[in-house]
């Protein structure tokens, strides 16, 4: 028996509308509830025996973007939500600006980081190859690494999902237990 629960401070960006308080609600309180847009942001944690997880997700609108970095001290694990069914150019662009950005920030520089290609489950969801082409990220491949001292991992993501997020909290708990 495990006496001490493992603690993991994730903060959760992404630009609007990508659907980050979707996966936060279905995360943390276990339904999806309808959401508005996120002013600051919303606080909430996953617990089970082993480990308990904190999660941030920030409001992604521009004139909250410039406050993400402010809270990049306490993070375990930085996670960046992408729209995966948003095929409008400039809002392609500002994604791959703003997880560039973060890329960047010395403050993280060892924190592991999950990009995440939400909304999967929709048709109109961007395949393997498109997420490759507008965004030079593959899927499941750890080639962040290569270029950043980032533990790494890209990966789908749906509300909808629960298998989905058994993967992603078994990648939080491995990686924020491994030294680096």
């Amino acid at each position: 028996m495990n006496l001490r629960k493992l603690q993991i401070n994730v903060l959760m960006f992404g630009l609007e509308n990508s659907g980050k308080s979707w996966l936060f609600n279905q995360w943390s309180k276990h339904k999806l509830i309808p959401t508005s847009p996120t002013k600051g942001f919303n606080v909430g944690t996953i617990q089970n025996e082993d480990v308990s997880v904190s999660i941030r997700d920030f409001g992604g609108q521009p004139h909250l973007r410039k406050f993400w970095c402010h809270y990049l001290q306490s993070a375990s694990v930085v996670f960046f939500v992408i729209d995966s069914t948003q095929r409008d150019y400039q809002q392609i662009q500002d994604a791959k600006s703003e997880l560039q950005s973060l890329l960047d920030n010395k403050m993280i520089d060892w924190v592991p980081f999950l990009v995440l290609f939400n909304k999967s489950d929709l048709q109109n969801s961007f395949t393997n190859e498109e997420i490759l082409d507008e965004f030079g990220l593959a899927l499941d491949q750890q080639q962040i690494v290569a270029k950043y001292t980032h533990q790494a991992k890209i990966m789908r993501s749906s509300a909808f999902s629960t298998d989905q997020f058994q993967d992603i909290l078994s990648w939080l708990t491995q990686v924020t237990q491994e030294p680096y």
